[in-house]
């Protein structure tokens, strides 16, 4: 992968800094990474989608080189940071692609700045409040109020990959664990944000074409989160992928596949 054509950092309305890369050139597209992931979880979707796109990736506020400004952070607060990102660099209407709560946000940025979306990328996200997903933000949030950020990567790790994927690379947890720890200040107010994250009454509102895709085994945002979603939505369709959390890192080339063909229609 070759390096940024432009990198910066941008000060929100908020007073918060954004730290943000772009890659290639033409229609912009802008990735939205998930909980205690910064803009290099998007490496593979770079390279690829930066040979026809103008690839927006940035650190969500809390991690990465984005500041982290005290917590509980919401979805609000990160839609409109991507907000004022995308009007900073004049990117006109977008594909807006969000990962986990990269897809929160993308929905509320969705909801409070219409305008800047062409189309949305939802993987492997929710739109609700439920029990199984509160109960382990609760309990990763708990982690980092103790400072165990091993047990938060170690965590991760299971909640990440389908037992198949690391039956097929068990090279996959060293690397993982081996991968530093996200900052636990921000961590946890961005798990607060997620934990706060509701939409599914208000989805039907959004009026952009819209891919919705889940894992199959995902077993954090569950399938049956990511279908409802989609059936609350006008104009959107559901792509599944026989992998877990982590869709588009265990089958990447599925991933792109799907997505362009979502772009060509």
């Amino acid at each position: 992968m070759s390096g940024p054509a432009d990198s910066g950092t941008i000060r929100t309305s908020a007073g918060v800094e954004i730290a943000y890369e772009t890659h290639g050139k033409g229609p912009p597209m802008v990735l939205v990474a998930g909980l205690g992931d910064d803009r290099s979880s998007w490496a593979a979707q770079i390279e690829e989608f930066g040979r026809d796109h103008r690839v927006v990736v940035f650190d969500n506020r809390g991690i990465g080189r984005s500041a982290t400004p005290p917590g509980p952070y919401s979805i609000e607060q990160m839609a409109d940071d991507t907000h004022d990102l995308a009007r900073h660099l004049e990117l006109g209407p977008v594909t807006a692609m969000g990962s986990s709560m990269g897809g929160a946000i993308c929905q509320q940025w969705a909801l409070r700045h219409p305008e800047d979306i062409q189309r949305l990328v939802i993987t492997n996200s929710w739109a609700e409040r439920d029990i199984f997903v509160t109960e382990l933000l609760n309990h990763w949030i708990a982690l980092a109020g103790h400072g165990q950020s091993q047990h938060i990567v170690e965590s991760l790790l299971l909640f990440c990959f389908s037992p198949g994927y690391l039956t097929r690379k068990p090279e996959t947890v060293k690397a993982f664990l081996e991968m530093p720890a996200p900052p636990l200040e921000g961590f946890a107010a961005a798990a607060a944000a997620c934990r706060g994250h509701h939409t599914l009454d208000r989805v039907h509102e959004i009026r952009h074409p819209a891919l919705v895709v889940a894992g199959e085994f995902d077993i954090l945002t569950r399938p049956e989160l990511s279908r409802r979603l989609v059936q609350r939505m006008k104009s959107a369709r559901y792509v599944e992928v026989p992998t877990g959390h982590m869709v588009f890192w265990e089958m990447p080339d599925a991933f792109h596949r799907a997505v362009r063909e979502f772009l060509a229609s």
